[in-house]
């Protein structure tokens, strides 16, 4: 790090500790609910009088990305139901965000072929039945131990301490916060290279730490930023229609308008190496992608007529829609750059591209939106983990010093896409792959012939993809 960003992280870190704080804390922690966010009459801050009259509601989830709603692990029953469709989009929602945008580079990780593609789709499809399985399973086990979150199944099945799952309650929105803060340092950078003047990647760390995010962390009352999921899910479709028009058309193949401003250019060759250590990287980037169990119960609780057939229904469209998705983004970022695909992919396209501008400024609302609800899981997560009450001061001293922790990270890794890998690694094989078939097994519950069976293999699954693909994740960076 520069002597002159070493200054500025120090100011940074003496403004988020300094002793004067306008923001106000509520007693006890603000949880947001997972399936639909209401504004209420009175709040902290003015409403214009043509909002002042009735209650707005949101049939929306906020961000996005899995790891971001860690937090419902403690979150209250949801006191209103939705409908199979309104829930089937919270659920795409909850498990699509920021954490797709390093998919190609899964791939790139081990094949420079577009026939990579293939064994790589297969991959991303298994690997999404697998984790709707086991999002169906703690459903059921939500509902068989009248559990209202991962912790309390836990503590109902396994274990009366449930501090594994506590512990990552509060490492996975940790890898979320830091690779989002990665995601909005390059993206600030590119925005401002758009608009004609230089901006230094750790200028615009800091800058958003010490402003927008830290006061958004601070904020109490979250329900105004559920608008912002219509951001995110604008910015997903319209990527997803951006690097298909890109990977089909000339624009960034050679002689094409963009490839003269490309550093490293679209490297293709024959030869797919599937059966290889590295494919642990897309395995680990697609259990982040795929990650929304904590939610599970309070999806199960708020869908209307719950009953098993319309929650494994409901499993069945959310996840379906969702590796669809997946798919489409990793296969077209793929084919435009091939094993130049960086963590990022949205880092790779040109900055004067203006679908790439418009892309990565949709990107950047929505993570700066979701920031807090990731942050406030970490909190939450700590919190549960040290068995302390989160009093406003605790809030606060927690706030400035995590923020502080993660910006100082942030800017010593550049590679999001490795956090992405790495964080799917540890923690989303513990959440998706152990957890709920350890719970199932402890559990009593009757289950179909084999059923046990693939409970267990599923755990020694989760084991082999945490231990290796995270050991993986890390020789690869």
């Amino acid at each position: 790090m520069s002597p002159t960003s070493t200054f500025l992280f120090l100011t940074v870190l003496g403004a988020l500790s300094s002793p004067t704080d306008s923001f106000r804390v509520p007693s006890a922690p603000y949880v947001p609910s997972p399936i639909r966010f209401t504004v209420p009459q009175q709040t902290s801050q003015a409403i214009p009088a043509s909002l002042s009259r009735r209650p707005v509601q949101f049939a929306l989830q906020a961000d996005a990305s899995a790891p971001a709603d860690a937090s419902a692990a403690a979150a209250p029953a949801p006191t209103t139901t939705t409908g199979l469709p309104t829930s089937t989009f919270n659920l795409i929602k909850a498990c699509v965000g920021a954490g797709v945008l390093s998919l190609p580079a899964g791939v790139a990780a081990f094949s420079s072929s577009p026939a990579a593609l293939v064994p790589a789709s297969a991959l991303m499809v298994t690997l999404g039945g697998l984790s709707a399985y086991s999002f169906n399973t703690i459903g059921k086990l939500s509902q068989h131990t009248n559990a209202t979150s991962l912790s309390t199944i836990w503590e109902s099945t396994v274990s009366p301490s449930a501090w594994p799952v506590s512990l990552a309650c509060f490492l996975t929105p940790l890898g979320a916060a830091l690779s989002y803060s990665i995601i909005l340092g390059d993206a600030t950078t590119s925005l401002a290279a758009a608009a004609g003047f230089s901006l230094a990647r750790p200028y615009a760390i800091l800058g958003l730490a010490g402003t927008a995010l830290y006061r958004l962390c601070r904020l109490s009352d979250l329900s105004a930023l559920a608008p912002v999921s219509i951001v995110g899910v604008m910015g997903i479709l319209a990527t997803t229609v951006f690097q298909g028009v890109r990977a089909f058309g000339p624009a960034y193949k050679a002689g094409g308008a963009f490839f003269s401003q490309l550093s490293s250019p679209p490297s293709f060759a024959p030869g797919v190496t599937f059966l290889s250590p590295q494919t642990l990287v897309l395995v680990s980037m697609a259990a982040t992608a795929y990650l929304s169990h904590f939610n599970a119960p309070d999806f199960k609780r708020g869908l209307t007529d719950s009953t098993p057939g319309r929650f494994k229904k409901l499993t069945a469209l959310g996840f379906g829609a969702t590796s669809i998705i997946s798919l489409l983004m990793m296969s077209f970022g793929f084919l435009t750059f091939g094993s130049s695909t960086l963590g990022v992919v949205l880092n790779n396209y040109a900055p004067s591209d203006l679908g790439a501008v418009v892309c990565r400024l949709l990107m950047a609302i929505s993570i700066v939106g979701s920031y807090p609800f990731v942050f406030g899981g970490m909190k939450r997560g700590y919190f549960d983990l040290v068995k302390k009450e989160m009093t406003p001061a605790r809030d606060r001293t927690f706030t400035r010093v995590a923020l502080a922790c993660i910006t100082g990270l942030a800017l010593a890794l550049k590679d999001a896409g490795f956090v992405c890998s790495f964080n799917g690694a540890v923690c989303g094989s513990a959440i998706i792959y152990i957890f709920p078939s350890l719970m199932f097994l402890r559990s009593g519950m009757e289950g179909r012939r084999g059923e046990a069976g693939f409970n267990k293999f599923m755990i020694a699954l989760g084991a082999l993809f945490g231990v290796a693909g995270g050991a993986v994740s890390v020789m690869q960076s």
